[in-house]
């Protein structure tokens, strides 16, 4: 393992986000993020206090991270999977949480959304991921 397959493991198992989220949390490329997490390309160390600093990682995680440990025996982790995902967690809401309430469309959307069993809701979701690469695409020409 890496430190990019640590990250990975980190990011399923205990913050549950998306490759496309922490890609944008960190200002890096979804593709060049997928390369670090694969070992395709080493994690450049400027970015390691970033993430400590957004994901809220203990330094005894990190440091089996870096010295490639496995997660699992640093600690247990139940407690600090709380700790790490409500503090990401707060940092969207305060990032976002005004321009949710002030969109009444994306209130809505995101109401109805919520009313879908996952299996459907999952694919709403990716379908308007992919119609916002479209909208983006044709707007960047």
């Amino acid at each position: 393992m890496s430190f990019g397959t640590q990250l990975r493991e980190y990011r399923d198992e205990y913050l549950h986000i998306s490759q496309k989220q922490m890609a944008e949390d960190l200002g890096v490329d979804g593709a060049t993020m997928s390369r670090y997490e694969s070992s395709e390309r080493s994690f450049p160390i400027y970015l390691v206090p970033l993430i400590q600093r957004i994901y809220n990682i203990p330094d005894d995680v990190l440091l089996a991270m870096i010295l490639d440990k496995p997660l699992k025996t640093v600690r247990p982790f139940s407690n600090q999977t709380l700790d790490s995902t409500a503090t990401y967690e707060k940092g969207f809401l305060a990032q976002y949480g005004s321009f949710i309430e002030n969109e009444p469309l994306l209130k809505e959307f995101i109401l109805r959304a919520s009313s879908l069993d996952h299996e459907n809701r999952q694919l709403l979701l990716s379908g308007m991921l992919n119609l916002m690469q479209l909208f983006d695409n044709q707007t960047s020409k």
